[in-house]
């Protein structure tokens, strides 16, 4: 749990909370405007989404400890990409447009594919197969210190271009992943509890795993990827987690931009991040402890209605009450959707074909996070403002939450049929 809480946060570079810190710099930097870099952006993510799903079929094939190891030195290489982004670009004489756009878009897919592809859905499923019982609240004791991490992460890593450039903290990140995470990953990863003689949550009491299976249904069938497809709770589960993606991955991207347009400065809008994960602690640690005892169908209407509350306070942002809101919302939201990306799928479909399945979601979710911040650019460039782009994407969630009515375990069908 603590390895892969760790991975969990060196993916923070590959995030868009990361990387939307270096927007402006980039913009500047490179000599692009704000719709070519969220293009660029956007082209890169979907790119990474597609081949997603060949890296959770080699998850279940070589092991999540080989393939942390890998992923996390490909991330620090991507990470030193980007710090060279201006130098390679300047080695042609004429810079033409589309190949300054296709050099950043082969950067940010390899960014992406690494941090907020592969090392996210392998610190999940690490999680996923040590757990059963106990996976929400391994899950939420991890999202502590995982939320905390994500929130404070856009004020630190500001401050930390201020103080020595956007390419010089690049490098830094490039080799603390690179070098030492792939390190500790090694040094701690294992690839499930059986190979070390142990049992899922260390707990081999009949007793206790017969009172446990009357809360959580125990996996009578082991789902192939197709099989899992064709399960309505595989696709609301998807929408409900990918409305979160596009939505914040968008408003996170051009949350300076948001910002400034109700008289905000930089530091003043990253800072309401930091009472935000606050919230998402809290809303991790109760959804990880409830998560144990409900279906998980209650848990994704609540993260669908608080998503839509905290997208509809960006209209309010200028003022004490929207913030609060922005943070509330946005908050449990996020804390509650940690807990749900981790938990699901193994309940669900069991562990065997774990990585194909959480890789497939995955790749619908960085997809929808490719989509979010183009959209709002082209919201904004449109309507010289972010207003009916946050008003649309404010409803959406709502509609979510009232089909994740029918969004019940897979699990429980089939123990109904046996029984």
């Amino acid at each position: 749990m603590l390895a892969a809480t760790v991975t969990m946060i060196a993916s923070i570079p590959g995030q868009t909370i990361g990387v939307g810190v270096f927007a402006d710099f980039l913009i500047m930097s490179l000599g692009i405007s704000r719709v070519q870099l969220s293009a660029a952006y956007m082209a890169g993510t979907m790119g990474s989404s597609f081949i997603l799903p060949f890296a959770g079929r080699a998850i279940d094939r070589f092991g999540i400890r080989i393939m942390v190891v890998v992923v996390s030195i490909g991330l620090g290489f991507s990470l030193a990409t980007l710090a060279s982004l201006e130098y390679v670009i300047n080695l042609k004489t004429v810079r033409s447009t589309a190949f300054v756009m296709t050099v950043i878009i082969i950067t940010f897919m390899l960014i992406r594919f690494f941090g907020q592809g592969c090392l996210t859905v392998i610190s999940r499923i690490a999680i996923g197969k040590w757990f059963n019982h106990r996976r929400g609240l391994a899950t939420a004791i991890s999202g502590i210190f995982v939320t905390f991490s994500f929130n404070a992460s856009p004020l630190y890593l500001n401050s930390l271009i201020q103080s020595y450039g956007w390419k010089e903290v690049s490098i830094i990140l490039a080799v603390a992943v690179g070098i030492f995470v792939s390190l500790i990953s090694w040094i701690f990863y294992r690839d499930a509890p059986e190979d070390c003689g142990l049992v899922m949550d260390g707990n081999d009491d009949p007793a206790w795993l017969n009172k446990m299976s009357g809360k959580i249904p125990n996996t009578r069938k082991e789902f192939n990827r197709s099989e899992a497809l064709q399960t309505r709770s595989f696709w609301l589960f998807s929408a409900g987690l990918s409305a979160q993606a596009l939505v914040i991955t968008a408003v996170t991207f051009h949350i300076a931009s948001i910002g400034s347009g109700v008289g905000l400065s930089r530091p003043e809008v990253f800072q309401l991040f930091l009472p935000m994960s606050g919230f998402a602690i809290m809303g991790s640690l109760l959804s990880g402890w409830i998560s144990d005892q409900v279906k998980l169908k209650w848990l994704l209407m609540i993260q669908q209605i608080s998503l839509s509350t905290g997208t509809l306070a960006l209209l309010y942002l200028g003022s004490h009450f929207g913030q609060a809101l922005f943070s509330i919302g946005y908050g449990i939201s996020g804390g509650i959707f940690s807990t749900l990306v981790t938990v699901t799928w193994p309940r669900f479909f069991g562990r065997k074909h774990l990585g194909a399945i959480s890789s497939l979601n995955m790749s619908i979710i960085v997809f929808a996070s490719a989509v979010g911040p183009v959209v709002f650019s082209l919201g904004q460039s449109l309507t010289s403002s972010y207003i009916s782009i946050l008003i649309i994407c404010g409803m959406a969630p709502l509609i979510v939450a009232i089909a994740s009515l029918k969004a019940d375990n897979p699990q429980e069908k089939i123990t109904c049929e046996l029984a």
